[in-house]
């Protein structure tokens, strides 16, 4: 039987108001039309699980002192995980949505790299300064000059000292979620990705960094089955935190909590660790 899976587009209407879009390594997603079967005692393919590159981590909401993140696993087969939430890099770029990229540091400017559709169906694409940053800022590339609503952020460059050339940024991220951007704003993927040797967002640098002889008591497991999406709470008493997400001791994707977003309910303190339910509760879908 056919494995029906959620579009990257339909989730990423749903969780345009997070930090730090969709996270890890959101590649591309694994299709399965269940005809293939393991034979001569071969383990069947639906019971394996789903590659690393197919699961994303995003940070919903917060509630007083707990903060929600969600798992997507846009593979065809179930994943088992682990999570455990460390502090977040005093330095980072966030990337809120499509158009909106928050940076937290002390920077004497940052580069918004802008990518839209010229009024003759071409493909545009800017890098403009937008300023320095003092503890915390955030970027709504629709403030640029001369850009067009339709625009979204591709990558962004954050500068300590001058001069400012791009290329040269002390801390730089690209758009994890482009391909999806376009999609949402395009209708389709113009412009590819870039090349895996391409700045990555630095909360993903961590990405297949393997963590060796972490306590088992430190991570917190779960499974999430196919096309499907889980929630769960972490404690945040101090303010954001950010959370690893594992398998097999590798950590696939590391994330901050969305400190500006309050969750839709209470997060009671028996959930915190745990599952706490479905994005439906957690995530503004926008309608």
């Amino acid at each position: 039987m056919t494995q029906e899976l959620p579009s990257r587009r339909e989730w990423l209407r749903r969780v345009t108001v997070t930090a730090a879009v969709i996270g890890g390594a959101s590649g591309s997603t694994v299709a399965d039309d269940g005809t293939e079967r393991a034979t001569d005692g071969g383990v069947d393919p639906a019971c394996a699980e789903s590659d690393p590159a197919d699961v994303r981590l995003v940070p919903a909401c917060t509630d007083d002192d707990a903060a929600v993140f969600c798992v997507t696993n846009d593979g065809a087969r179930p994943v088992s995980l682990e999570w455990r939430p460390v502090d977040p890099p005093e330095e980072r770029i966030e990337f809120v949505d499509c158009q909106t990229v928050r940076v937290v540091g002390e920077f004497v400017d940052v580069i918004v790299g802008a990518t839209f559709l010229a009024a003759d169906g071409q493909i545009g694409n800017l890098f403009e300064p937008f300023g320095g940053v003092d503890g915390v800022r955030t970027f709504d590339v629709r403030e640029l000059e001369g850009v067009p609503d339709d625009a979204i952020i591709d990558g962004v460059e954050a500068f300590r000292d001058d001069p400012v050339l791009p290329g040269a940024g002390d801390l730089a991220a690209t758009n994890p979620e482009f391909d999806a951007c376009q999609e949402e704003f395009f209708g389709e993927v113009l412009v590819e990705s870039g090349s895996d040797d391409e700045d990555e967002d630095p909360e993903d640098g961590a990405d297949a960094e393997s963590v060796e002889d972490v306590p088992a008591d430190e991570l917190e497991t779960l499974t999430v089955g196919p096309g499907e999406t889980t929630c769960f709470a972490v404690e945040a008493p101090d303010g954001p935190v950010a959370v690893q997400l594992l398998r097999d001791g590798e950590v696939l994707a590391e994330r901050t909590s969305a400190a500006d977003v309050e969750c839709p309910r209470s997060i009671s303190a028996d959930e915190v660790g745990s599952v706490v339910g479905s994005p439906d509760e957690f995530v503004d879908d926008g309608s």
